[in-house]
Formats: structure tokens, C-alpha cells, sequence
């Protein structure tokens, strides 16, 4: 029986970069956040201490926030990083 062998490249180093992981244009995570700026239907700001992100769309919503996570559903029509 063959052992399958699965390797993962190093990841460059970002710093204190944002991560963010999305699902469709439907949720992202952000890991990172240092808060909420801005909290709107159509549009939600995450601060995340080197930048901004701004994020517009139809009905968004905060599913989660905890700790330097922030989670965002709704539908995701632009992303804006701003610095």
C-alpha cells in the first residue's frame, strides 16, 4: 500500500500582513483586524493596523468577531485596500 507524501511550500514572510480567505463572493475571513471602523448594509471598513480594508456589497453582515477575526457574510462585490 502507497503512503501518500504531501508537502507544503514556505509561505513567504508577510510581517504583520492581513490574512484574508474567502468563499466565493459570499464570506471572507479576516485575520488581522484591529477593529471595525465602519459598519454598514452595503459597506463594512476593518482597520487592520497597516491598512485599511473596505469591503462593499448587498446586505453584509458581521457573523463573528473575536480577538483579531473578523468574519463577513453577504454579497461581496468590491474589495478595496487602503493605506
Amino acid at each position: 500500500m502507497a503512503k501518500e507524501i504531501t508537502r507544503r511550500l514556505p509561505r513567504p514572510d508577510m510581517g504583520s500582513a492581513p490574512q484574508l480567505e474567502m468563499l466565493g463572493n459570499r464570506s471572507v475571513t479576516v485575520e488581522g483586524s484591529t477593529g471595525v471602523l465602519l459598519y454598514e448594509n452595503e459597506n463594512i471598513k476593518i482597520n487592520t493596523g497597516r491598512m485599511l480594508i473596505s469591503f462593499h456589497g448587498r446586505g453584509l453582515r458581521l457573523r463573528c468577531v473575536s480577538g483579531s477575526c473578523v468574519e463577513i457574510d453577504g454579497f461581496i462585490s468590491k474589495i478595496e485596500f487602503l493605506s
